[in-house]
């Protein structure tokens, strides 16, 4: 048996630093990204999940290779405000065990100690330790983002709910248990492609008292109506519709990436109207593709939009955002950069090449990249909600662009990489010349300008720190 031991204090009370432990989706807020890892199931034996719940995870270690978890709570080693300990009932390993003890330190500060046993199924001194160099890496993290939500966290929310569309993305799945840990309702409108609703019901489920998931069809769905305990609460939107813009453009694509963020957005409009919906806040997605090709120079805000079908597709959905206007006491456009993430997006593109062993960059690489780590991407929509300087347009950008060569090259450390291609870009231009010019040799440097105005303080202000979250 391996022994890993951990203990980190907060200045928060212990009745504050135990109760967000208890919150619905806290496993998924803490747990790091660069393990993949989801949660399939929950069976809640009792009242106190924590005292006897048990949960299955999957967690994918390959591309196409998942592996599940089963996980208990054991209620002999469960004290309320003191402890609790998980199990492994099954799993890839041969035994591990978590207990997560909670001490008093003063009125005002609280010491989380958390004792890990484990054992593989063979006994390898260099698979142990590479076990516990991954368990002290993740501690990092989520000290890293306990501390932040306990600083962050609302005591009282009003019961406000937030309203989410795509909730089941890369964004709404990071942004949800971000929500939910800091205390907030959520909502979520979830798209059913086949789902066809009835005029005198909908189809709802509630995961939990804070979380409710109902069916939603904006192709088809214009009269939706939320029960009015919880239209009457809906104070925040966030709406993070829309297909990932990466892939092949024939016109087929082309057209879904259109229809995918206006026709949601429109239909979303319709349910706040149909529903009486008055919010503080509505979020939108957007993009900085809305400043267009190859504009070598500083761009923040106020530059106006520029060409190309990226530009053109994000200035009509704005168009549609801003029509919430007459609905919101303020209505947010966050124009989104290159959102960094090992579980989607760019990362999850070019993750397997690289470790396989094979990088490369188009081009030159002297075009800058505007980026910016998920973490942050949630951590700006929710301040949105409560901060009246957010609204309009907001670049959602790290601060510090960086030439694609930079960017991928440090990607190759990172994954160790034997080897680097750099692809000449008239190959990939001959066969997807505006995929090419609008997504892979875009040339923009763009300014957070907005956020740094207001004092945002970013989680990974740095391409390497980011990388250190991936």
């Amino acid at each position: 048996m391996v022994f890993f031991n951990f203990s980190k204090t907060y200045k928060h009370d212990i009745h504050k630093v135990w109760n967000w432990h208890k919150k619905f989706m806290a496993l998924e807020r803490l747990t790091p990204p660069w393990d993949k890892v989801t949660v399939t199931k929950r069976e809640p034996v009792g009242n106190l999940f924590l005292k006897d719940g048990k949960i299955t995870l999957q967690q994918e270690i390959l591309p196409l290779i998942k592996v599940k978890w089963k996980i208990s709570h054991n209620s002999s080693r469960f004290k309320e405000g003191v402890s609790f300990c998980d199990t492994l009932v099954s799993g890839p390993i041969k035994e591990w065990q978590h207990t997560h003890n909670f001490i008093r330190t003063s009125t005002s500060q609280t010491t989380i100690q958390d004792e890990i046993s484990f054992s593989h199924w063979i006994n390898v001194k260099k698979l142990n330790n590479f076990t516990l160099e991954s368990i002290r890496k993740s501690f990092k993290y989520r000290t890293d983002i306990l501390e932040h939500d306990l600083s962050n966290a609302y005591d009282n929310t009003n019961g406000y709910y937030v309203l989410v569309t795509g909730s089941s993305g890369l964004v709404g799945s990071a942004l949800i248990p971000l929500l939910n840990s800091l205390g907030y309702k959520v909502v979520f409108l979830k798209y059913e492609k086949h789902y066809k609703p009835s005029p005198s019901a909908i189809k709802m489920k509630s995961h939990n008292k804070d979380l409710i998931e109902i069916a939603w069809n904006p192709y088809i769905d214009d009269d939706l109506c939320i029960p009015p305990d919880i239209r009457e609460k809906i104070k925040f939107v966030v709406n993070l519709s829309g297909e990932n813009i990466l892939g092949i453009w024939t016109k087929s694509k082309k057209k879904s990436i259109v229809k995918s963020r206006i026709i949601p957005t429109r239909s979303l409009l319709r349910v706040l109207e149909k529903n009486s919906i008055k919010a503080k806040c509505c979020v939108h997605a957007s993009a900085v593709g809305y400043y267009g090709l190859n504009k070598n120079r500083l761009l923040d805000e106020y530059n106006s939009s520029g060409y190309g079908f990226l530009a053109q597709t994000t200035k009509e959905w704005e168009k549609e955002q801003n029509k919430f206007k007459k609905l919101t006491e303020r209505n947010v456009n966050l124009r989104i950069g290159v959102v960094l993430s090992s579980k989607g997006g760019l990362i999850k593109q070019i993750e397997l090449p690289f470790k396989a062993g094979l990088a490369s960059y188009v081009g030159k690489g002297e075009n800058f990249v505007n980026w910016i780590l998920l973490e942050d991407l949630v951590r700006i929509i929710e301040k949105s909600f409560n901060n009246n300087n957010y609204d309009g347009a907001i670049n959602a950008v790290s601060p510090v662009p960086i030439q694609s060569k930079h960017l991928f090259t440090l990607l190759a450390k990172k994954y160790k990489s034997k080897f680097f291609i750099n692809i000449p870009s008239s190959i990939p231009r001959f066969l997807l010349k505006e995929l090419v010019d609008e997504i892979v040799l875009s040339n923009q440097k763009i300014s957070p300008k907005r956020l740094l105005e207001n004092k945002y303080r970013f989680f990974a202000p740095t391409i390497n720190k980011a990388l250190d979250n991936l």
